[in-house]
């Protein structure tokens, strides 16, 4: 048997020192090069970058949707178990978990690249507006178009709320509300 690096993968199909379950099919690290992974890692955290507003929360919620369940980067037990890392850790967690998510796919070079892909487009886009409506809006009459984002960020800290307590049991649910 061949001994397995990160760019050679053992076999196609399940490493079974990844994976002790028959579902191998949410892993991440299912035999793609190292590169591969990095530049799914660049395209995806590219992309969440210019929609994750709504804070901590909200985050979590995208990532959970992305990486479970479209990307099926992760096994929903590893999103939960990063989670709970992430809020043990001091910090923020929505970004403990953006590295260790990310890393988990593209080793620490995706995670650190993951990084700088979900902060860089939120910082290019705020700069930019801030530097443009500086001397167009008053402050006290803003446009009706700003008036939607903070119902849409609350839309995405009940959608995060709302995904986690369908797993928690009853209990759970009630003390998380």
């Amino acid at each position: 048997m061949k001994v397995a690096d990160e760019e050679t993968p053992l076999v196609k199909g399940k490493n079974p020192s990844i994976d002790n379950d028959d579902d191998a099919s949410h892993d991440s690290r299912d035999f793609e090069p190292l590169m591969d992974r990095v530049k799914d890692v660049i395209k995806v955290y590219w992309s969440l970058g210019f929609i994750a507003f709504g804070g901590p929360t909200a985050h979590i919620g995208i990532f959970q949707d992305h990486l479970v369940r479209f990307h099926h980067w992760l096994k929903e037990d590893l999103f939960l178990e990063l989670f709970a890392l992430g809020q043990g850790l001091p910090g923020p967690t929505s970004t403990q978990l953006l590295i260790s998510t990310a890393a988990t796919h593209g080793g620490v070079l995706g995670g650190s690249i993951a990084f700088l892909m979900w902060s860089l487009p939120g910082f290019i886009v705020l700069t930019t507006a801030s530097l443009f409506l500086y001397g167009i809006i008053d402050p006290s009459n803003p446009p009706i178009w700003l008036l939607g984002v903070p119902p849409a960020a609350v839309a995405l800290i009940f959608k995060a709320f709302y995904g986690f307590a369908q797993k928690l049991d009853t209990l759970g649910v009630a003390l998380a509300m």
